[in-house]
């Protein structure tokens, strides 16, 4: 059958009509996508709601610090993806799937899937993906795997005039096909369309925050429902108008750290612009955080190990010399499975004419493939394989395994030629029946080993990370190529054949001791993975073949080869460009130095958020008022915690963190925070009683307590004492908004330490700019008091009022009071218990959340 395809003409007209593949697969997300995600989250809307109500109470200042740091962090977050996003696609345009088409009269040709036109023949061959849907008009032992499609993990046997569907892969043989559907009508985007929900991998990092984020939540929660009902079942507490309950609950809002995940991915797209230009596309953006918790790197290895660039080595004949070099000829001549192995034979005995009668070509679950050719007059049958695919069917084997042996001690890679008079047949299921076979060759090829093998093998061992090799081959040849790159360290191999005769129980014992599996199929390569994982490794999955698709969607993450199958690349987290090698000790760094600077700033975050939990309880109970109005609130939490974040960020240096990050975070945030709050609360009280009792001598006026007091609104029928309450009330909160601010600050040169007497564990940072930022966030804060002292419209807008000069004093005495107890208490130990306690409560809630994941 001649395929000749369509013309350009009749590709003009399908085009004019509209009815080209113009619905493109995106390469990362969208920009819609990005600020939706950014935007419309529920915190965001309910912040968003309060500051509206605030602004039609005329509350103009409150409603901006209710929504502006969140504003400021969603811009931040936005532009840094939008930024990421272009340099990635990019990138990724060097990637972009394309489709070998045949057109004017049987001419192939490689376009963009963009110009796929309805009608179009397409040509797909192994390791391909089809990207639009089609009916076979012509196929050759072709083989599709539909899993991601069905679920179903066998392959599908395709036949003239099967359909095709976008999302499927060629696993074996070839085939051509005519274009039906594209674009929002093929089958997977319809199944898409219908889907009810979308799950993708989480790192460890998301799960954590996400576990921790949920307490927060719920005492927020809580807080607004005592809130409400108070104001239901107790008209008048506190003292409460509308504009006071607005600011109140902004107030309680505040304590869900609500822009921890935004916070995370910033430190995804710094990550990702960094790795950008070291020779690494990422598919998914945590999966450099997710590189930093590997303990445990599988890898394939053809194209890993080696180089994949293939030649003959040695030929040990079981026939005539002649009959069997004759045969190897032959084979390479007539089959489909034009690999790099079959070229490095045809390089070596040629190629010759001969009529092929039919074929089952290589799939990596066969580990073979057979053609039957006329060989002079008289029909034969050729099969090539690995040793332990063939064996079981050669009547005489001979020395065949000692040959085989020999080859793989030298790190070769062996394939066995038998042949047959008889016919391959299938039964009723289409499972192949191999008839005897003769022996006739055992054939050696060489696989170069990567120059920088070792040296990548050795920055993984260094991070304490073990290594093991998922191979088709030999495990014997693995372990030589091993010994040839020099990798040291005692080697066990298990191969597959021998891991299906295990018991689960010895099965399970096996993988976890063994390091080199030799013979795998996709499906064992999956089992040693999902092993590994259900025994609490992190598992990275390196490979470029079909046959790896499984085991990189099976590990946490997946990273793929840009020379490999469509398949691997199409489901990994990440793909090497220009496959260095070299390039992933880069990500590992990158992952320690996200995971690094995160795990700084949650302990300065986390611990701020305890703070507002605990002040909101104990001020709210004690005083019947709020710690801090929002725009404070807002300061508090741009000066002493957003501008050091963002910079710790840029700023972190890599560090391996062994385990979970949150409880080394809670080591730090509990006792801290339980302390800040104590000493608040002693700052607040002794601040509003020295007003109340008139200990200060300072008399507010009737205008400066407009301005001031929390509730907002007119308070010129106020009665004497409800005056000098709310005096109190507004010395007790700027005293404390000075105390937290400064003490937040304070708090990064202890998380940071660049000198020991600010270190809580006698660790030094080697970086000194996170310290001289803090003493620019001194002078910073220091400015922005000078501006509230010289211009009244600068303290209106920060609801701050300049306390006596001797206020400052007693201020500081309070600081170094509490900088000292802290220190004291966190070197000590004091407060473990309670860390303890809290630790575990969350590593059972991290538990769940995990499972959860792993179900999904």
């Amino acid at each position: 059958m001649e395929i000749e395809g369509l013309t350009d003409i009749e590709v003009y007209h399908r085009v004019s009509k509209g009815e080209v593949n113009s619905v493109e697969n995106a390469v990362s997300r969208t920009y819609f996508d990005i600020i939706t995600k950014n935007v419309f989250t529920l915190f965001n809307l309910i912040l968003f709601t309060l500051g509206a109500l605030l602004l039609y109470c005329n509350e103009v200042t409150s409603a901006l610090a209710a929504t502006g740091i969140i504003t400021m962090n969603i811009l931040i977050a936005t532009i840094q993806e939008i930024r990421a996003k272009r340099r990635l696609d990019k990138i990724a345009l060097l990637m972009r799937p394309k489709v070998t088409v045949i057109r004017n009269g049987g001419y192939e040709s490689e376009i963009d899937q963009a110009k796929v036109v309805k009608d179009d023949v397409i040509r797909l061959r192994s390791g391909d993906q089809a990207l639009v849907d089609g009916v076979l008009l012509k196929v050759r032992s072709m083989e599709m795997d539909e899993s991601l499609l069905t679920g179903e993990s066998s392959t599908v046997k395709k036949r003239d005039g099967d359909a095709v569907y976008s999302g499927s892969y060629c696993i074996t043989g070839e085939g051509y096909y005519t274009v039906t559907a594209f674009g929002d009508k093929t089958f997977a985007a319809k199944m898409l369309a219908s889907a009810k929900k979308f799950t993708s991998k989480h790192s460890p990092l998301q799960m954590e925050i996400g576990g921790i984020t949920k307490l927060f939540m719920i005492i927020a929660m809580l807080y607004l429902f005592v809130m409400v009902i108070l104001n239901i079942v107790v008209p008048g507490s506190g003292s409460l108008n509308t504009v006071g309950n607005l600011k109140m609950a902004v107030i309680i809002m505040d304590v869900v750290p609500i822009a921890l995940f935004l916070m995370i991915v910033i430190a995804y797209m710094i990550a990702a612009l960094r790795m950008s230009d070291s020779g690494i596309l990422l598919q998914r953006s945590n999966s450099v955080e997710s590189m930093s918790h590997v303990d445990t790197v599988c890898m394939d290895k053809t194209g890993t190990i080696t180089t994949n660039r293939l030649v003959f080595k040695d030929i040990t004949t079981f026939i005539d010399n002649e009959n069997a070099e004759h045969y190897a000829r032959l084979f390479a001549s007539a089959t489909g499975s034009r690999n790099k192995t079959i070229d490095a034979i045809l390089n070596k005995f040629g190629d010759t004419e001969t009529e092929l009668i039919e074929e089952i070509m290589f799939s990596s679950e066969r580990k073979f493939s057979a053609v039957r050719v006329n060989d002079n007059g008289d029909e034969i049958t050729l099969v090539m394989g690995a040793y332990d695919s063939l064996i079981k069917k050669i009547d005489d084997p001979g020395n065949l395994k000692d040959v085989v042996d020999e080859y793989s001690s030298r790190g070769l890679r062996t394939v066995v030629l038998a042949f047959s008079k008889e016919r391959i047949t299938f039964d009723a299921s289409d499972k192949i029946i191999i008839p005897p076979l003769e022996l006739a060759a055992a054939i050696a090829i060489e696989d170069e080993v990567r120059p920088d093998c070792k040296k990548t093998m050795d920055s993984f061992l260094e991070s304490g990370m073990e290594i093991r090799i998922l191979s088709g081959d030999d495990p014997a040849a693995v372990n030589a190529l091993f010994t040839i790159a020099g990798l040291p360290g005692e080697r066990k191999m298990l191969s597959g054949d021998e891991m299906d005769r295990l018991s689960d129980s010895e099965r399970t014992r096996r993988i976890l001791e063994t390091n080199i599996f030799g013979r795998m199929k996709p499906d064992q390569k999956e089992i040693v993975i999902e092993q590994l994982k259900k025994s609490g490794r992190y598992v990275a999955m390196i490979g470029d073949g079909v046959n790896d698709v499984r085991s990189l969607k099976e590990a946490q993450v997946g990273i793929a080869l840009q020379s490999g199958s469509g398949a691997a690349r199409g489901v990994a987290d990440m793909v090497l460009m220009a496959d260095d090698f070299s390039s992933l000790p880069k990500a590992l760094v990158e992952g320690n130095r996200t995971v690094s600077g995160m795990r700084d700033i949650l302990k300065v975050y986390i611990a701020r958020n305890f703070i507002i939990a605990m002040m909101v309880f104990l001020i709210a109970v004690i005083f019947r008022a709020p710690p801090l109005v929002p725009v404070t609130s807002a300061f508090y939490a741009f000066v002493s915690l957003s501008i050091a974040s963002f910079f710790m960020l840029i700023w972190a240096k890599p560090s391996k963190l062994e385990g979970s990050i949150l409880p080394d975070v809670l080591k730090f945030a509990i006792p801290a925070a339980i302390l800040v709050s104590l000493f608040g609360l002693l700052t607040y009280t002794v601040f509003y009683a020295g007003q109340y009792y008139d200990m200060f001598s300072v008399t507010m006026t009737e205008a400066q307590l407009n301005i001031f007091w929390w509730a907002g609104g007119d308070i010129s029928g106020a009665t004497a004492a409800q005056i000098t309450e709310m005096s109190a009330e507004v010395f007790g909160r700027n005293a404390l908004l000075l105390f937290l601010t400064l003490a937040g600050m304070i708090q990064v040169l202890m998380v940071v330490p660049r000198f020991k007497f600010f270190s809580v564990s006698d660790n030094i940072h080697d970086d000194i700019k996170p310290t001289i930022l803090v003493f620019l966030l001194f002078g910073l804060v220091a400015l922005a008091y000078w501006a509230v002292w010289t211009y009244d419209i600068v303290a209106e807008i920060f609801c701050i009022f300049i306390l006596p000069w001797y206020s400052y004093v007693i201020i500081a005495g309070l600081l170094v009071a509490w900088f000292f107890t802290t220190r004291w208490v966190l070197r000590k130990g004091f407060l473990e218990k309670l860390t303890n306690f809290t630790e575990w409560m969350y590593s059972l809630q991290l538990k769940s959340v995990r499972k959860k994941r792993e179900n999904q």
